[in-house]
């Protein structure tokens, strides 16, 4: 028997340990029989952590290259991403720190502007997971970013996804006791699931494990990474042919959004739109779905 520790430290009090595929389930929106999710994260770490080692010992510890790197992401990768999206006409995601929102807020404006839906990904990327010693700083943490996304975003957010993402133990009960409606904290189901937390329910759209982010593409090069991608891609469009499926592909600004990268988002997208019943669907289209239909 499971102890009632680990029950709670799982989550599973809360989380189905069995996420099933719905009798109802037939077609994503628009009847599509695969979705696409693309997430673009948009994020900022105070104390980078360095791209290369630092020597043992060394007198100055801030690495300028990666606080580099994150600036680039800033001022020229996502809105380099964002005409991807554009030229495609597609939907997507970007979670954003909201770090990002307090030092560029015109790139998290931008987001919308372009209409793709932005979420939260805490205030900083510098620790993750992210350590905090009650569950009230954590609270705090949230509230911090999703209050500066939404000043400068000027809308509500309504979508999560912890550092790493590794939630902690507290955080399905606060970020539903905050209203979100959807979490991307969890790899562990082929499709959505509906999670009730003390009466209040939140959508588990799931994040890319097994799939990839370009952190695992970038080694293998532009033509070894897309051919990567694709190959994950065809295996889940060959199962939708006998139950919907879900493919998410998450790239990050600062690393994607660099000219050679960036054009394997937009070969991976133009392959993807070749084939027959996908759809491109940002998370909250995914959560308001499943809550339409589950939620009642």
């Amino acid at each position: 028997m499971t102890s009632p520790d680990l029950v709670q430290a799982y989550q599973w009090n809360y989380r189905p340990q069995h996420p099933r595929r719905p009798d109802w389930f037939k077609e994503w929106p628009g009847g599509a029989k695969m979705a696409v999710m693309l997430i673009l994260l948009h994020e900022w770490e105070s104390v980078p952590e360095p791209i290369r080692p630092m020597p043992k010992g060394a007198h100055h510890t801030f690495d300028f290259l990666a606080l580099g790197a994150r600036e680039y992401g800033a001022r020229f990768g996502v809105y380099r991403l964002l005409d991807v999206l554009e030229r495609h006409c597609v939907k997507a995601t970007v979670i954003s720190s909201g770090l990002v929102a307090e030092l560029f807020p015109e790139s998290v404006r931008e987001v919308r502007a372009r209409g793709q839906e932005l979420a939260t990904h805490g205030w900083d990327q510098s620790m993750h997971p992210p350590v905090f010693t009650t569950k009230e700083e954590e609270r705090d943490t949230i509230v911090k970013s999703t209050t500066a996304l939404e000043r400068a975003a000027g809308e509500r957010i309504v979508g999560y996804m912890s550092q790493g993402p590794r939630p902690t133990p507290n955080t399905l009960e606060i970020i539903t006791e905050l209203g979100f409606v959807w979490t991307a904290d969890y790899s562990d189901s082929d499709v959505p699931y509906l999670i009730d937390v003390n009466g209040k329910k939140i959508v588990s759209v799931g994040y890319v494990m097994p799939n990839f982010t370009d952190n695992t593409l970038v080694p293998l090069g532009l033509e070894g990474g897309l051919k990567q991608l694709q190959d994950a891609f065809d295996a889940s469009y060959e199962e939708s042919h006998r139950h919907p499926m879900k493919f998410c592909y998450a790239c990050h600004v600062h690393i994607s959004g660099r000219p050679g990268m960036s054009q394997l988002l937009d070969r991976f997208i133009a392959y993807a739109q070749q084939r027959d019943g996908v759809g491109f669907y940002p998370c909250i289209d995914i959560a308001n779905f499943w809550l339409e239909r589950e939620g009642k």
